[in-house]
């Protein structure tokens, strides 16, 4: 027979009911107890640097035998222009096509050694905001990060960003003007021949040369991979493009500002770790110590004798 289920008394069911509330009020406090990110925790990868003041960068005098050359630079820069020659001389004789695909195998390596770019976007009073970006990510997100460090003053207006002396990155593509149809209808209808292209012609367009079009070009495309310094130039207002003009950037992005690292030099390498072995001074002979008789000798010693 069926086992009887014992009554449920009011009792029970207090108890039961009450047990409930006790968990519930504990399990309530629990999730009030969670914090919100803090301003590092949300802003990771983001720093902000304080301008560079003159007291911060002590002047130095140089002596004049700083620029000098010594024997350690004659050394390298001779080891340089045989590596050099060396490659020249014994690389193999490529094809177009075994040259185009060298270009791609280099590119593809480097783009998995950086797939982040650091991007620095500088002021014109010198402050510096720094963020990463994946290295096959357009300028257009380089864009949208400066307007979210931007305070609500200045959200709403144009700039562009470019590196001296001329290499704008636009956001969105320039509309060309219609003067370049004039000239082709005014060519077409006199007998005044257009000049020859011999090449490239300064100033204009060319991806990691001299700019962006404000299209799908990658950073890696525009040359600005593995880390760039870029300038923010306001549009139609002169004021801001000053040097006395502070950055209108948040106030807890200026409460995070710190001051510039330091760079590093880098260090040229010891003239004597070249692929030609050890140089002496002055001389392309290795520094063993032992003359070697070059062949053309030894042919006219051997029939002398």
């Amino acid at each position: 027979m069926d086992q009887e289920s014992s009554p449920v008394t009011p009792s029970s069911a207090f108890a039961s009911g009450a047990e409930g509330e006790a968990s519930s009020s504990t399990s309530t406090p629990a999730s009030n107890t969670v914090e919100a990110p803090t301003t590092e925790e949300s802003n990771d990868g983001i720093k902000v640097y304080n301008p560079i003041s003159e007291s911060s960068t002590p002047k130095t005098e140089l002596d004049d035998t700083f620029f000098e050359p010594t024997l350690s630079d004659a050394q390298s820069h001779h080891s340089s222009v045989l590596s050099r020659n060396k490659k020249l001389n014994e690389a193999p004789l490529l094809t177009s096509k075994h040259r185009e695909a060298e270009k791609l195998e280099k590119e593809r390596l480097k783009k998995g050694k950086w797939p982040k770019t650091t991007i620095r976007i500088k002021f014109s009073d010198g402050t510096i905001i720094q963020n990463q970006f994946p290295s096959d990510s357009p300028i257009q997100p380089v864009y949208e990060f400066i307007r979210t460090a931007l305070n609500d003053k200045v959200i709403e207006k144009s700039f562009i960003l470019y590196q001296p002396p001329r290499n704008k990155y636009p956001e969105h593509p320039i509309i060309t003007s219609t003067s370049s149809s004039k000239t082709k209808s005014t060519y077409n209808k006199t007998s005044i021949i257009p000049p020859a292209n011999y090449g490239f012609v300064r100033g204009s367009t060319v991806q990691g040369l001299q700019g962006g079009t404000g299209g799908s070009e990658t950073l890696y495309e525009l040359g600005l991979v593995p880390q760039s310094v870029l300038l923010v130039r306001w549009e139609d207002d002169d004021e801001m493009n000053a040097s006395t003009y502070p950055a209108p950037i948040q106030d807890q992005l200026k409460a995070q500002s710190q001051p510039l690292p330091p760079s590093i030099p880098k260090q040229n390498p010891s003239p004597t770790n070249t692929s030609t072995g050890q140089v002496k001074s002055g001389t392309g002979l290795p520094a063993t110590g032992e003359k070697k008789i070059p062949k053309w000798l030894q042919k006219g010693l051997l029939k002398k004798k």
